[in-house]
């Protein structure tokens, strides 16, 4: 369904591979269609490394196995062009910028699209759907998720609390109702104040969904749910940076409109309702 780039998600998570995967990784890039026909053995061989090597590989870039990383390469290599991520240069056009960050942006979605997995999505659902508040946080890009996410849900009939003062999140996992969720954001997953506010809500009985871009991090492994965001190469202006907003950005539409579609009555009413409310503002 998807036009996610296998190959960007090598480039985009290379550099954090262990030293033996990342020698595989950087033979598949360096020659994507010797490893679609190769074997296991074949590749290590080329990559001065081990089969096992190369089975952990697949599992580091999300594939179950080498047969699957040969097919995706397959299909990146038959697309009629090679779509990547673009950095801005020195007096750069308007025409040329606006390309680029279109092809950033577009090529982010199909990629974070193709990686996104249905179960994990319908366990958040179900961890929103049964929380009686839902607390969020972020920093800089990412709390402008956060903001997202907070008012998606309140039209939803939750109770969000989305600030941006963490002693006051800190203060409201320790006083709060238990039925709880915090949705915490980082791009990088390593963000201090973010790890610390996991922290607090675990201590507290707070479930903890995370959103991160791919890739293993501190905040990936504290969650107890994770979904992620494509990871695209690093960026001198990080033109990027815009892209996984806007990755981010879909996830969380995804997340809020699977819910919306499975309690679609329930959802109309409160939509109905939130509407009314806000629409006594234009009187």
């Amino acid at each position: 369904m998807s036009n996610g780039s296998i190959i960007n998600r090598i480039e985009g998570i290379l550099d954090d591979l262990p030293k033996s995967e990342k020698k595989i990784g950087q033979a598949v890039l360096a020659n994507p269609e010797f490893t679609t026909t190769a074997s296991i053995h074949k590749l290590a061989q080329q990559a001065d490394a081990s089969g096992a090597a190369v089975v952990r590989f697949c599992k580091s870039i999300g594939l179950q196995s080498f047969p699957e990383l040969k097919r995706q390469l397959s299909l990146d290599l038959v697309k009629p062009q090679k779509k990547g991520y673009y950095d801005i240069e020195p007096n750069e056009d308007f025409h040329t910028i606006t390309e680029k960050l279109v092809s950033n942006m577009i090529q982010t979605m199909n990629d974070t699209a193709s990686q996104l997995n249905e179960t994990k999505i319908l366990e958040a659902c179900d961890l929103l759907g049964d929380a009686d508040t839902i607390y969020t946080y972020g920093v800089g890009a990412s709390w402008l998720v956060a903001e997202d996410i907070s008012q998606k849900w309140l039209r939803a009939g939750k109770h969000v609390l989305a600030t941006q003062d963490a002693h006051v999140l800190a203060m409201a996992f320790a006083t709060g109702k238990k039925r709880a969720v915090f949705i915490a954001i980082s791009n990088s997953g390593e963000t201090s104040e973010v790890l610390q506010l996991v922290e607090q809500a675990k201590l507290n009985h707070v479930l903890v969904i995370s959103l991160t871009r791919f890739g293993h991090n501190k905040l990936k492994e504290q969650a107890d749910l994770s979904l992620e965001t494509s990871r695209a190469p690093e960026a001198e202006i990080r033109s990027t940076a815009t892209s996984s907003r806007q990755a981010q950005l879909l996830v969380v539409d995804i997340l809020f409109y699977y819910y919306a579609s499975h309690h679609y009555d329930e959802m109309i009413e409160q939509i109905k309702q939130s509407r009314e409310a806000t629409n006594r503002f234009r009187e």
